[in-house]
């Protein structure tokens, strides 16, 4: 799963998002660039709610990556 930030997402709101998914049991991988930040999420996903993550705040876009 690939989560695409918006540009200059606020660090609180990065971090807790960042912690929500590792709590979910999935690697992060992040890659800043220089106007968007995107997220590789590596493990199973299948279990986190890609609706729930598209409204939030800080989310531009979510993709999943299949095999």
């Amino acid at each position: 799963m690939i989560i695409i930030l918006k540009e200059n997402p606020e660090a609180k709101q990065m971090n807790d998002l960042s912690a929500w998914l590792q709590e979910q049991g999935v690697e992060l991988h992040a890659t800043k660039g220089l106007h968007q930040t995107i997220l590789g999420l590596i493990g199973d996903t299948s279990r986190i709610d890609i609706d729930l993550i598209k409204q939030m705040d800080i989310v531009d876009d979510v993709k999943r990556v299949q095999e």
